[in-house]
């Protein structure tokens, strides 16, 4: 990973969170990986800090490019959360709060009513809750 992504797994303390911006904990053998916020690598999105969010290479960030794919109004939703919290310099439980309702309508929505035409992977679904013991990862 480039500097400006490394300058974010720092600065957000994602290493000792353990957590992505989305609220996913890396697992092992994964990877924490670039997502382009704000204009997206396809537009030649600069590879910068302002631009940026982290999220798990394994379930993260390719479940919000099939979201994006799905329903682009949810993948919105959830990057301007993700904006926000760059924004903020710090993972903030409202944000990740949002996020995670966003995901279970997306879910409601498409996966329960069998309305989805690509293939889910598990990791996709294994998110921590935001109780007590993680709310305390991420409380300033």
């Amino acid at each position: 990973m480039k500097e400006p992504g490394l300058n974010l797994i720092k600065k957000f303390k994602l290493n000792e969170l353990n957590m992505d911006f989305m609220g996913y904990e890396l697992k092992e053998n994964d990877i924490f990986t670039f997502h382009h916020l704000i204009i997206p690598s396809c537009k030649n999105g600069p590879y910068e800090e302002w631009n940026g969010a982290i999220l798990c290479g394994a379930s993260s960030h390719p479940y919000l490019h099939l979201i994006e794919a799905i329903d682009y109004d949810m993948f919105l939703a959830i990057t301007s959360e993700m904006v926000d919290e760059n924004m903020k310099g710090y993972l903030d439980k409202e944000n990740l709060m949002m996020i995670r309702d966003i995901l279970i309508c997306f879910e409601r929505e498409y996966i329960a009513r069998d309305l989805c035409p690509y293939k889910f992977r598990e990791e996709y679904f294994e998110r921590p809750s935001l109780k007590a013991e993680v709310r305390k990862r991420i409380l300033k």
